[in-house]
Protein backbone atom coordinates (compact mmCIF):
# COMPACT_ATOMS: atom_id res chain seq x y z
CA UNK A 1 0.00 0.00 0.00
CA UNK A 2 2.73 2.48 0.95
CA UNK A 3 4.57 1.82 -2.32
CA UNK A 4 1.44 2.65 -4.33
CA UNK A 5 1.02 6.00 -2.54
CA UNK A 6 4.70 6.93 -3.01
CA UNK A 7 4.40 6.57 -6.81
CA UNK A 8 1.49 9.02 -6.94
CA UNK A 9 1.60 12.79 -7.25
CA UNK A 10 0.14 14.98 -4.52
CA UNK A 11 -2.30 17.74 -5.49
CA UNK A 12 -3.09 20.68 -3.20
CA UNK A 13 -6.82 21.48 -3.19
CA UNK A 14 -7.35 25.28 -3.40
CA UNK A 15 -10.44 27.01 -1.98
CA UNK A 16 -12.46 29.76 -3.74
CA UNK A 17 -11.48 33.40 -3.09
CA UNK A 18 -14.21 34.08 -0.48
CA UNK A 19 -12.31 32.11 2.18
CA UNK A 20 -9.31 33.35 4.20
CA UNK A 21 -7.65 29.92 3.95
CA UNK A 22 -6.03 29.29 0.53
CA UNK A 23 -5.90 25.50 0.53
CA UNK A 24 -7.90 22.80 2.25
CA UNK A 25 -5.84 19.63 1.98
CA UNK A 26 -3.78 17.49 -0.38
CA UNK A 27 -4.88 14.43 -2.31
CA UNK A 28 -2.82 11.73 -4.09
CA UNK A 29 -3.46 10.61 -7.68
CA UNK A 30 -1.58 9.01 -10.55
CA UNK A 31 -3.03 11.36 -13.20
CA UNK A 32 -4.51 14.86 -13.09
CA UNK A 33 -7.76 13.61 -14.59
CA UNK A 34 -8.34 11.43 -11.51
CA UNK A 35 -8.44 14.49 -9.23
CA UNK A 36 -11.23 16.33 -11.10
CA UNK A 37 -14.58 15.59 -9.46
CA UNK A 38 -13.21 14.64 -6.05
CA UNK A 39 -14.97 16.14 -3.05
CA UNK A 40 -13.61 17.12 0.34
CA UNK A 41 -15.29 18.51 3.49
CA UNK A 42 -13.86 21.10 5.86
CA UNK A 43 -15.21 22.94 8.90
CA UNK A 44 -16.23 26.55 8.29
CA UNK A 45 -14.24 27.71 11.35
CA UNK A 46 -11.08 26.43 9.64
CA UNK A 47 -11.88 28.35 6.45
CA UNK A 48 -13.01 31.72 7.85
CA UNK A 49 -11.13 33.44 10.68
CA UNK A 50 -14.09 35.26 12.21
CA UNK A 51 -16.68 32.50 11.88
CA UNK A 52 -18.33 31.16 15.02
CA UNK A 53 -20.31 28.51 13.12
CA UNK A 54 -18.53 25.48 14.57
CA UNK A 55 -21.42 23.28 13.44
CA UNK A 56 -21.09 23.95 9.67
CA UNK A 57 -19.12 21.80 7.24
CA UNK A 58 -18.41 23.05 3.71
CA UNK A 59 -18.01 20.60 0.83
CA UNK A 60 -15.69 21.42 -2.08
CA UNK A 61 -15.56 19.75 -5.48
CA UNK A 62 -12.43 19.87 -7.63
CA UNK A 63 -13.20 21.43 -11.02
CA UNK A 64 -9.78 21.81 -12.67
CA UNK A 65 -6.10 21.01 -12.12
CA UNK A 66 -3.04 23.08 -13.07
CA UNK A 67 0.35 21.64 -12.15
CA UNK A 68 0.09 20.37 -8.58
CA UNK A 69 -2.81 22.67 -7.67
CA UNK A 70 -6.40 21.49 -7.83
CA UNK A 71 -8.95 24.32 -7.95
CA UNK A 72 -12.32 23.71 -6.34
CA UNK A 73 -15.76 25.25 -6.03
CA UNK A 74 -18.27 25.13 -3.19
CA UNK A 75 -20.45 22.08 -3.70
CA UNK A 76 -22.61 22.77 -0.65
CA UNK A 77 -22.69 23.11 3.12
CA UNK A 78 -24.37 21.29 5.97
CA UNK A 79 -25.11 21.91 9.65
CA UNK A 80 -24.42 19.05 12.03
CA UNK A 81 -27.46 17.00 13.01
CA UNK A 82 -26.63 17.58 16.69
CA UNK A 83 -26.98 21.35 16.23
CA UNK A 84 -30.35 20.98 14.49
CA UNK A 85 -31.70 18.63 17.17
CA UNK A 86 -30.63 21.05 19.94
CA UNK A 87 -32.57 23.86 18.22
CA UNK A 88 -35.92 22.15 18.62
CA UNK A 89 -37.40 22.15 22.12
CA UNK A 90 -40.66 21.23 23.79
CA UNK A 91 -43.58 23.62 23.42
CA UNK A 92 -42.23 25.11 20.20
CA UNK A 93 -42.77 24.34 16.53
CA UNK A 94 -40.24 23.33 13.92
CA UNK A 95 -40.44 24.83 10.46
CA UNK A 96 -38.63 23.21 7.53
CA UNK A 97 -38.34 24.50 4.00
CA UNK A 98 -36.68 22.96 0.94
CA UNK A 99 -36.60 24.99 -2.28
CA UNK A 100 -34.51 25.28 -5.44
CA UNK A 101 -33.33 28.77 -6.42
CA UNK A 102 -31.72 30.17 -9.57
CA UNK A 103 -28.71 32.48 -9.02
CA UNK A 104 -27.66 35.42 -11.23
CA UNK A 105 -24.94 33.30 -12.87
CA UNK A 106 -27.61 30.75 -13.87
CA UNK A 107 -26.77 28.04 -11.34
CA UNK A 108 -29.39 26.10 -9.40
CA UNK A 109 -28.92 25.73 -5.66
CA UNK A 110 -31.15 23.77 -3.28
CA UNK A 111 -31.48 25.53 0.07
CA UNK A 112 -32.86 23.72 3.11
CA UNK A 113 -33.87 25.89 6.07
CA UNK A 114 -34.88 24.96 9.58
CA UNK A 115 -36.45 27.22 12.18
CA UNK A 116 -37.77 26.95 15.73
CA UNK A 117 -40.55 29.17 17.03
CA UNK A 118 -40.67 30.59 20.55
CA UNK A 119 -44.06 28.91 21.26
CA UNK A 120 -46.50 26.62 19.48
CA UNK A 121 -48.23 28.27 16.55
CA UNK A 122 -50.70 27.51 13.77
CA UNK A 123 -49.79 25.82 10.53
CA UNK A 124 -51.09 28.89 8.65
CA UNK A 125 -48.53 31.10 10.43
CA UNK A 126 -45.72 28.68 9.55
CA UNK A 127 -46.92 28.61 5.94
CA UNK A 128 -46.91 32.43 5.79
CA UNK A 129 -43.36 32.45 7.21
CA UNK A 130 -42.24 29.88 4.61
CA UNK A 131 -43.71 31.92 1.76
CA UNK A 132 -42.00 35.10 2.97
CA UNK A 133 -38.66 33.29 3.27
CA UNK A 134 -39.04 31.87 -0.25
CA UNK A 135 -39.74 35.34 -1.71
CA UNK A 136 -36.72 36.92 0.01
CA UNK A 137 -34.28 34.16 -0.98
CA UNK A 138 -35.61 34.13 -4.55
CA UNK A 139 -34.96 37.88 -4.81
CA UNK A 140 -31.46 37.67 -3.26
CA UNK A 141 -30.44 34.65 -5.35
CA UNK A 142 -31.51 36.31 -8.61
CA UNK A 143 -29.34 39.36 -7.76
CA UNK A 144 -26.19 37.46 -6.70
CA UNK A 145 -23.78 34.91 -8.14
CA UNK A 146 -23.58 31.49 -6.52
CA UNK A 147 -20.36 32.35 -4.62
CA UNK A 148 -21.84 35.65 -3.36
CA UNK A 149 -24.96 33.85 -2.13
CA UNK A 150 -22.89 31.23 -0.31
CA UNK A 151 -20.70 33.94 1.24
CA UNK A 152 -23.82 35.70 2.56
CA UNK A 153 -25.01 32.42 4.06
CA UNK A 154 -21.61 31.77 5.70
CA UNK A 155 -21.45 35.30 7.15
CA UNK A 156 -25.10 35.14 8.39
CA UNK A 157 -26.16 38.11 6.25
CA UNK A 158 -29.02 36.21 4.62
CA UNK A 159 -30.21 34.63 7.87
CA UNK A 160 -30.22 38.02 9.66
CA UNK A 161 -32.38 39.51 6.92
CA UNK A 162 -34.75 36.52 7.05
CA UNK A 163 -35.04 36.70 10.87
CA UNK A 164 -35.86 40.41 10.69
CA UNK A 165 -38.73 39.83 8.24
CA UNK A 166 -40.00 36.60 9.81
CA UNK A 167 -40.20 38.07 13.31
CA UNK A 168 -42.85 40.47 11.94
CA UNK A 169 -45.02 37.41 11.24
CA UNK A 170 -44.16 35.34 14.34
CA UNK A 171 -41.13 35.30 16.68
CA UNK A 172 -38.57 32.62 15.85
CA UNK A 173 -35.97 31.59 18.41
CA UNK A 174 -33.71 30.08 15.74
CA UNK A 175 -33.58 30.26 11.96
CA UNK A 176 -30.68 28.63 10.13
CA UNK A 177 -29.76 27.38 6.66
CA UNK A 178 -29.44 23.67 7.42
CA UNK A 179 -28.03 22.55 4.08
CA UNK A 180 -27.25 23.78 0.57
CA UNK A 181 -26.58 21.69 -2.52
CA UNK A 182 -25.33 22.82 -5.90
CA UNK A 183 -27.46 21.05 -8.49
CA UNK A 184 -25.93 20.20 -11.85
Amino acid sequence: MAKAVIQKNWYEIQTPDIFTEDSVTETPAEKQSQVVGRTVKESLTELLEDSDKYYVDVEFKVTEVEGNKAFSEINGMECSSEFVSRMIRKRSDRMDMVEDFQTADDRTVRIKLVGATVKKTSSQTLSDARNTIKEIIEERASEQSYNELMENIFLDNLQDELREEINKIYPFRELEVRKTELLE
